[in-house]
């Protein structure tokens, strides 16, 4: 039995972590006969996702070459992730969730990238596109990037990508990548209680492993 694949989605702010880990036990129970594989992007585990985590995402280079060496840093860590982890995890029949997926690359160094190549998203799609594994389900948990501020200033430690100048970029990376693949995409209005979008994020996954039996 072949793996299901199914990635979470959204700016910062958006409320996606926080969702899937109130809904983690809820999914081992709905699926109990089903080995469950949780990760994230970028990873912990190799070099690339180090750095990302270390040095860009703390700080950040303003030069444009920096900004290049960013988006190959991430193109590499989900090539080891998938790799190491979702290949494997696929053809061993596990359901694998990830928290951020190449479709954030293509959102956030498509932002990143805005003024240096022309058409970034579509550049970035262009290159994963020939080895990358597209998911089976992507939730994109949808929110107004000024209501994702306010949720920001309330934590501790900022990354650079929180901006909400930035972050609108994003969002209509984010809805543009939506409107061209609506059969993968769950798109999830996330200013609503986190009750509300918890459940239905579970009733998602829960139809689309049920559907593939």
């Amino acid at each position: 039995m072949r793996g299901v694949l199914i990635t979470l989605e959204g700016i910062d702010g958006s409320g996606k972590s926080t969702v899937l880990r109130g809904i983690t036990g809820k999914l081992k129970e709905g699926l109990p006969d089903r080995k469950l594989t949780f990760t994230a992007e970028p990873t912990t585990r190799s070099r690339p996702g180090q750095v990302l985590r270390e040095v860009f995402l703390k700080g950040g280079h303003s030069l444009d070459a920096f900004k290049l060496e960013e988006l190959f840093l991430f193109l590499a860590d989900h090539a080891d992730h998938l790799a190491a982890t979702v290949r494997p995890s696929l053809e061993e029949g596990h359901i694998i969730i990830s928290d951020r997926y190449s479709d954030s690359t293509a959102a956030y160094q498509g932002a990143t990238l805005q003024g240096i190549i022309p058409d970034p998203v579509a550049w970035i799609r262009s290159t994963c596109q020939p080895w990358d594994i597209i998911p089976d389900l992507t939730i994109l948990f949808s929110l107004d990037p000024d209501l994702a501020m306010e949720r920001i200033r309330q934590r501790s430690g900022r990354e650079k990508f929180e901006r909400a100048d930035f972050l609108r970029q994003v969002d209509e990376n984010f809805k543009r990548l939506a409107e061209t693949a609506p059969e993968r995409f769950v798109v999830l209005d996330a200013s609503r209680d986190e009750e509300r979008i918890s459940e239905e994020t579970l009733r998602a996954i829960l139809n689309l492993v049920r559907s593939k039996g």
